[in-house]
């Protein structure tokens, strides 16, 4: 492999672990993959720190090839940046950054989750169901304790305390293929769609397949003296150049040889759409006669004003048509829907909500308890023209098998439509009404039910401030916070937090091409008062909901 400028199509370096051709071999078995005046990949050993504290016997990745760059450059102070990391315990490929433009783009591509990685590991135990070509995907939330040692559950709500260090639980999604099954083992490649400390080894565990050589994880045996984890794709969009670079490092021999004979495919793109049979779902059954009350009985602006307007517009029912209501509550969609001449499947994971839809319903609505992300397993007979998820898929995690089951269901040409809140401004926990141009008022939590109080100078100026946006997050809301105030126990449901391009690409990976994007501000107004020019500038500026449609591709002819 010859060293210098990439190239400037798609390229791949593929290399045998133990031997990379035309690689520079330094410490320990690491081995310099691919290096240019901005990056540097590398294919690290098991057993060797990314990077370590530094100093008189710091044998790590980094430091090795921090002496490297300078030998190379023949001057003191060259610096190298840290982009990502690979635990101790497992082998494969990492890109280091050489400049700090360079850091900046590959940081980016990372958060972004634009970045390519696939992972190749031995696990204890055989799957099962459809052969070795399954796939699955473990979504749970996982905490570090005060050793180090992650864990993983299905709800934050199971752990009452903050865990004594490191953050609140974080949610963590990953997704797996089965490559080769046999003698008590498998072979998989992993993909992740989070990156969280020691991901992959603790949700192996958390659904009974354990990394082979992974004590620390409930592994029972270690044949080969490390755990059976190897990084062996790694892609991305190289920060000079801005073509798509992809580096492969096959696996161990080791790891296929611990299934017996046969080498099986290790290095085919990982993909998943099954649910774990482990994943909880997030019902909003507990807080069904608050949520029926608010909008059935009070009516909600929001919903009434802006949004079910807004959902028809998109939706554009016909008579005859065929209409899915995904997480579709106590049926106010369907029998607007109806009224327009269309019929409705509702499907919602609340028992108490369907009955209300059930009792509220008219002729040609039909409704369904059942778990979004399954729809494929309710034996809803025939084709949508289209399908609709109003304010749900926020609070559904994970996303994509909601999406490609309602593609499925969806005749070529169908309609998806999806509302939801606005991820850029209106995501909770990350953004927050803010004031500038006077000492900040008290906090405006109340801004869209009226004035403040407070009486600003009249240059005061009302914003949405965003503290974060691309990556992913979860946040718990409590659905009756009077009550809980006054003691009673918290109900809580859980929102996920998506960039639009996450949406974006689940909506394409399941064949829907997107047709529409649409912002929608609040209605409401503020009552006459010193803020009220400026709230109501804000809201017409600002939008609450995101609205996407998208077509199910028709087969060419």
């Amino acid at each position: 492999m010859k060293k210098g400028r990439p190239g400037t199509g798609p390229r791949k370096r593929t290399a045998r672990s133990g031997y990379v051709e035309g690689a520079t071999h330094l410490t320990r078995g690491l081995r310099i993959v691919h290096e240019d005046e901005a990056i540097l990949v590398i294919d690290k050993p098991a057993g060797m720190l990314t990077a370590g504290l530094g100093g008189p016997g710091d044998d790590s990745a980094f430091a090795a090839l921090k002496s490297h760059v300078r030998e190379q450059a023949r001057k003191r102070g060259t610096k190298l940046w840290i982009v990502h990391r690979l635990d101790r315990e497992a082998s494969g490929l990492l890109v280091f950054a050489k400049t700090e433009t360079a850091y900046e783009h590959l940081k980016e591509e990372f958060r972004s989750k634009k970045a390519h990685r696939l992972y190749a590991a031995a696990v204890e135990g055989e799957f099962g169901g459809s052969g070795p070509a399954s796939t699955g995907t473990v979504q749970s939330f996982l905490w570090e304790d005060s050793r180090g040692i992650m864990h993983s559950i299905d709800s934050p709500t199971q752990l009452r305390d903050t865990p004594a260090r490191g953050s609140a639980p974080m949610p963590a999604v990953t997704h797996y293929r089965v490559r080769k099954t046999a003698h008590g083992r498998s072979l998989i490649n992993v993909r992740l769609e989070t990156g969280r400390k020691n991901q992959i080894r603790v949700h192996m565990q958390h659904i009974g397949r354990p990394i082979v050589g992974d004590r620390r994880y409930g592994a029972s045996t270690d044949p080969l003296g490390r755990v059976c984890l190897h990084a062996c794709e790694l892609g991305f969009t190289h920060p000079q150049t801005r073509h798509p670079v992809r580096y492969s490092s096959l696996p161990p021999d080791e790891f296929t040889k611990l299934l017996g004979r046969g080498t099986g495919d290790a290095m085919a793109p990982a993909t998943a759409s099954v649910v774990p049979a482990s994943t909880k779902v997030t019902s909003w059954d507990e807080v069904a006669g608050w949520y029926d009350q608010l909008l059935e009985d009070r009516g909600s602006d929001h919903y009434e004003q802006v949004i079910l307007p807004g959902v028809m517009h998109l939706l554009a029912p016909k008579s005859g048509h065929r209409v899915l209501d995904i997480a579709c509550g106590q049926g106010i969609l369907a029998r607007r829907l109806v009224k327009a001449g269309a019929t409705c499947v509702g499907v919602d994971s609340s028992p108490r909500l369907i009955a209300r839809a059930k009792e509220l319903g008219e002729d040609g609505c039909e409704f369904h308890v059942g778990d979004a992300r399954e729809l494929g397993s309710l034996g809803l007979a025939g084709e949508f023209d289209s399908a609709a998820c109003v304010m749900a898929l926020m609070n559904i995690e994970p996303m994509a098998p909601v999406v490609n089951a309602s593609a499925a269901l969806l005749k070529p040409g169908g309609v998806f439509v999806c509302v939801i809140l606005h991820p850029a401004f209106r995501s909770p926990g990350r953004t927050s009404w803010h004031f500038e141009g006077a000492p900040a008022p008290r906090p405006t939590r109340g801004m869209e039910r009226g004035p403040s109080r407070s009486r600003p100078p009249s240059e005061e100026r009302i914003a949405r401030r965003v503290d974060a946006y691309l990556s992913p997050d979860a946040s718990k809301i409590v659905m009756n916070p009077g009550e809980a105030a006054h003691g009673k126990p918290e109900v809580v449901t859980m929102t996920y937090h998506r960039a639009i391009q996450d949406y974006v690409r689940t909506l394409a990976d399941a064949g829907l091409h997107l047709t529409a994007l649409e912002e929608w501000v609040s209605n409401r107004s503020s009552q006459p008062g010193p803020r009220a020019v400026e709230e109501n500038r804000a809201r017409r500026e600002i939008p609450m909901f995101l609205a996407l449609r998208a077509v199910r591709a028709r087969p060419f002819a």
